[in-house]
C-alpha cells in the first residue's frame, strides 16, 4: 500500500444525515486503500456529524465550521484539506463504485500530462433505484474508451452541449488544486461555479472522461440542481458562459458555429422556463420567451439536433397553446411536455 501515491477525498456535507453514511461505506470499500478521507461539514444541524464519527476508520477525519460559510467556500476548505498525490472532491449523497479510484490514480499515473481524469455516472434517485435518464458524463460525440480535452475543445463541446462533466466524479492532481485552482468557483457565477473551475483546470493541463460509469449520481427532488431544473430565471450557467466568451483570447479561436450553438442552447433553456412558468399559469411570461421559436434558426437547430428538434416542437406546441389558451389547459399540458426526455 506504501507504494501507492496517497489520495485525499474530500467531502462537503451540510445535513446529509440520510446519505452520509452510505456515502462514506462506498469510499471506504474502495479497491484503492491507501487513501484518507476529509470532511468538511458546514454547521450541519442534524446528526451528520455523529454519523461521521461513528465510522470506526482512523483515514476519516471530519472538520466542523463554527457557522455555515455557504457552499463555495466550503468546497475552498476541501481545497485547504487536500494532501497527497491526487485529490477528489465527492459529494455525501452519491456512491463510488469500488474500483473508481483505482482506475482513475491508474490513469492519471499513465497520463502525467493529463490535469484531471473526470468518469461517467448511473442516476440514482432518493431510494438508490436507477432513473430513466440512465447513464451521464459521456463526452457528447465521441466514442472514444477516454476522451482528452484541452481549454478549446471543453469550451467548443460546452457551448455546443451545455455543461456534461460530472462533478464528483473528477480526481485532479492536488498541486493543481492547491497552486492552480486555489479557490472554488467565483461569485459571479452563482450555483455554476464548476463550469468555471472545468476550465480553468483545462487551461492548466488537459482532462480526461473515463467511458465508464464509476459512481451513482443521486438526484432528488431536495437536491439544488432539481431546483434549477424548475426554475423559471436564467440559469447560472449562461454567467459563465457569457463570461468567458467575453474574453480576447477566447473571441480569437470560437467560430460562428460556436456561437450559433450557444444561441440553440440559449432557446432550448428559454423554452424550459415557459414551460415551467406555464405549470404556475404564468402565460404572459411564457409566450414572451417564445418569442423566436418560429425563426430560421430554430429551423436549422432542429434538423441538425435533436435537443434542437425538441426544443422546436415543445415550443411550437406551447405557443400554439397559448395562443389558444381559452380552450385549452395550458398548465396541464405543459407538465405533460416536462416529462419529455431533454437530453
Amino acid at each position: 500500500m506504501t507504494e501507492q501515491p496517497l489520495v485525499c477525498i474530500c467531502i462537503p456535507t451540510y445535513n446529509a444525515v440520510s446519505t452520509v453514511r452510505e456515502t462514506l461505506l462506498s469510499i471506504l470499500s474502495q479497491t484503492y486503500q491507501n487513501l484518507v478521507v476529509r470532511i468538511s461539514d458546514n454547521a450541519s444541524t442534524d446528526d451528520t456529524v455523529k454519523v461521521v464519527e461513528s465510522m470506526a476508520d482512523s483515514r476519516v477525519r471530519i472538520y466542523r465550521q463554527a457557522i455555515n460559510v455557504g457552499a463555495e467556500e466550503n468546497f475552498n476548505n476541501c481545497i485547504r484539506l487536500a494532501e497527497g498525490k491526487y485529490t477528489a472532491i465527492f459529494h455525501a449523497d452519491d456512491l463510488y463504485e469500488p474500483e473508481m479510484v483505482s482506475k482513475q490514480v491508474a490513469y492519471l499515473e499513465s497520463q502525467p500530462k493529463i490535469g484531471a481524469v473526470f468518469t461517467q455516472a448511473l442516476t440514482i434517485d432518493e431510494l438508490g433505484h436507477a432513473m430513466p435518464m440512465g447513464i451521464i458524463g459521456r463526452v457528447p460525440g465521441s466514442s472514444d474508451a477516454i476522451s482528452q480535452l484541452n481549454f478549446q475543445e471543453l469550451l467548443r463541446t460546452t457551448l455546443e452541449h451545455h455543461n456534461f462533466l460530472i462533478c464528483p466524479s473528477v480526481m485532479v492532481r492536488t498541486h493543481i488544486y492547491k497552486e492552480g485552482i486555489k479557490e472554488w468557483g467565483n461569485t459571479l457565477y452563482k450555483s455554476s461555479s464548476d463550469v468555471d473551475v472545468w476550465f480553468r483546470l483545462s487551461q492548466i493541463a488537459p482532462i480526461a472522461v473515463l467511458d465508464e460509469p464509476l459512481m451513482k449520481y443521486r438526484i432528488s427532488t431536495a437536491q439544488f440542481s432539481n431546483r434549477i431544473r424548475n426554475r423559471i430565471e436564467r440559469t447560472d450557467f449562461f454567467l459563465v458562459m457569457d463570461d468567458y466568451l467575453s474574453k480576447p483570447e477566447v473571441r480569437a479561436f470560437i467560430g460562428d458555429d460556436d456561437i450559433r450553438h450557444y444561441r440553440w442552447l440559449e432557446r432550448h433553456e428559454r423554452t424550459a422556463r415557459a414551460i415551467n412558468l406555464c405549470v404556475l399559469a404564468r402565460n404572459v411570461e411564457a409566450k414572451r420567451l417564445l418569442k423566436d421559436v418560429f425563426v430560421l434558426d430554430a429551423l436549422h437547430a432542429a434538423i441538425s439536433t435533436r435537443r434542437g428538434l425538441v426544443t422546436f416542437v415543445a415550443g411550437l406546441v406551447l405557443r400554439v397553446a397559448l395562443n389558444l389558451n381559452r380552450f385549452v389547459d395550458v398548465s396541464k399540458l405543459a407538465k405533460a411536455i416536462k416529462k419529455i426526455s431533454w437530453r
